[in-house]
């Protein structure tokens, strides 16, 4: 068991590496195989083809997503404005680290069923956050108070941002750390500023 742990890990950081720079569609399981040092039947014995890798890789991100802990931090936070920063910059590393998703992410929706139910799966999950993130704002009189459809309105926004701003970059451009800079402030600037009561726009000021 163990050493089939470190085959996979090595399969996995192997195809990470090749679809971040070469990207998914391009890049074969012969080119991971080949990359992570390993004969083609040794990946094919942990993984079935492409597409598992591929969702296996998403999970991991979604784990490491989870592991920081975002929203029990904002929940918890002296200033929560602040917290929220921090969480995209945190999440910011993260979507870099795993560029490839968030470039590839329309594509591999379409082509693999199984991703898509997780994606799809997760996107409510965020989504839910989202929400419960701005209702607490409100009763904390950071944010104005919205009714429950300008909540969702709201919450979908962010969400469709912060996933998709990557795509739309890429389309004549690169995923960058630049780039991911500039999907925050696009967020900041169109979903947060514009809902800061007064109390909000204090806090915001000690950013």
């Amino acid at each position: 068991m163990k050493k089939e742990s470190l085959t996979k890990r090595k399969i996995k950081e192997a195809a990470l590496f090749l679809f971040n720079e070469e990207g998914t569609l391009p890049t074969t399981t012969n080119h991971i195989a080949k990359y992570a040092k390993i004969s083609t039947g040794n990946l094919y014995y942990h993984y079935k083809n492409k597409e598992q890798i591929i969702e296996d890789i998403y999970i991991k991100m979604s784990e490491e997503f989870d592991q920081l802990n975002s929203f029990d931090k904002l929940l918890n936070s002296e200033n929560p404005i602040i917290e929220l920063s921090n969480a995209y910059d945190r999440f910011g590393e993260l979507f870099y680290k795993y560029r490839f998703m968030m470039r590839d992410s329309s594509v591999l929706i379409a082509l693999y069923e199984n991703i898509k139910d997780i994606f799809l799966e997760r996107e409510r999950l965020r989504i839910s956050q989202i929400e419960n993130l701005i209702e607490f704002f409100i009763q904390k009189d950071i944010f104005i108070p919205l009714s429950q459809e300008e909540i969702k309105l709201n919450a979908k926004l962010n969400w469709f941002i912060s996933t998709y701003w990557q795509n739309f970059i890429t389309i004549d451009s690169k995923i960058t750390k630049e780039t991911i800079k500039e999907m925050k402030e696009v967020v900041f600037k169109t979903n947060i500023i514009p809902l800061l009561t007064k109390k909000g726009k204090i806090l915001f000021e000690e950013i």
